[in-house]
């Protein structure tokens, strides 16, 4: 009998060491406080090195080279390429600058296809693919953005995959992190197969909503070993744009929203034209809703666009507006003593989003700085 148990007692002890192996193997991804403290400084400072010179930072994950920045282009957007000395590049993409044609971009927020093309200029489509869930819908002005830079960094990026390079990090802050977003999908799906072991991760800093939940669940899979974070300061607004709105038809094609008419047209009288009433008023608002959204934020704003960039032609937009946040979650979160140094003045309504801000919590919160 002491011999079964004992026996019993190894294979139990061999079975969990087996599944915690299975565990182990299966691990999620870690935030990396230390290589965002560097991703972020190259948001900011990286682009304000405009030396024509081959230039290497040093910074607390390692050495930092910079290979290649692109032009100005589309609605004046902007990225670099580096190569880390831990062999991994980085993929940075600068944010909103100083320009009209820039936050144009942030502006033209209705939602299209994540599967489709745009005609960027008369002699450029660029046909893209940010998800395969047919329901996706992403932001236009960030899709173009993407269309561009694409164009821009593609030859390198594929010359250094080329040589055997395969871990790939896509980053940027605030408008640059929705295009890190719409860059690391793009990428995923497009050098996916061509790059069996291409690794992307995707570290996004206080970025806004790319687009709506179906992209999302797409890109969170897609990038499940390698990781998708969202790093935002709790007291920065921009992160909580743009403007979105759930509807009826938001919802999976199962729900019990689908059959609501029928069900009510089964319902007595009174509960009829209450329900009829209640269901109708929800319905109808968030349709009045996207279809605002879609008249200034899709058509007006496009009409704009297409003066900034002759030979862009607007697309058709779904008529949706229900942006949401995309990626694990690393929230800074204000203490007194931030607040104390931060402080609104009524005027500065950035104070929460810039360098500073970020560095500060992310000093104290993980660095302890």
């Amino acid at each position: 009998m002491a011999t079964i148990l004992s026996r019993c007692s190894i294979t139990a002890g061999i079975t969990a060491l087996l599944i915690s192996v299975a565990v182990v193997g299966r691990a999620q991804p870690k935030f990396d406080a230390v290589e965002y403290a560097d991703l972020l400084w190259l948001a900011f400072y990286g682009f304000t090195d405009s030396s024509a010179k081959p230039t290497t930072y040093s910074l607390k994950a390692g050495k930092y080279q910079k290979v290649f920045r692109s032009k100005e282009v589309g609605l004046f957007n902007c990225c670099e390429l580096y190569l880390r000395s831990d062999s991994a590049i980085v993929l940075s993409l600068r944010g909103t600058v100083n320009k009209p044609q820039s936050w144009l971009e942030n502006f033209y927020a209705g939602m299209i296809p994540a599967t489709g093309n745009l005609q960027l200029d008369s002699g450029y489509t660029f046909n893209y693919s940010f998800a395969q869930i047919p329901e996706a819908t992403v932001h236009t002005g960030w899709a173009l953005g993407t269309g561009f830079l694409v164009r821009e960094y593609m030859p390198l990026l594929e010359q250094l995959l080329g040589r055997g390079l395969n871990r790939l990090v896509v980053t940027g802050h605030s408008q640059g992190g929705a295009l890190a977003f719409l860059n690391a999908s793009y990428l995923h799906h497009a050098l996916g197969q061509k790059y069996p072991a291409l690794q992307i991760k995707c570290v996004a800093s206080a970025a806004p909503k790319p687009g709506n939940q179906y992209y999302a669940y797409d890109l969170e899979h897609a990038l499940a070993q390698t990781g998708v974070w969202r790093v935002v300061n709790a007291a920065d607004w921009v992160p909580e744009t743009p403007v979105a709105v759930q509807g009826v038809t938001d919802f999976n094609t199962v729900n019990p929203f689908s059959g609501a008419k029928q069900a009510i047209k089964k319902q007595k009288l009174p509960e009829r034209l209450a329900l009829s009433y209640m269901y109708n008023s929800m319905r109808n608002g968030s349709r009045k809703t996207a279809k605002r959204y879609n008249r200034f934020l899709g058509r007006a704003v496009g009409k704009q666009v297409s003066k900034a960039l002759p030979g862009f032609t607007a697309p058709a937009y779904t008529g949706g507006s229900h942006f949401v946040t995309v990626g694990s979650p690393v929230v800074l979160m204000p203490t007194e003593a931030y607040r104390q140094q931060f402080a609104y003045d009524g005027k500065n309504v950035f104070i929460h989003h810039l360098y500073a801000s970020y560095q500060f919590l992310l000093n104290h919160q993980f660095l302890r700085q």
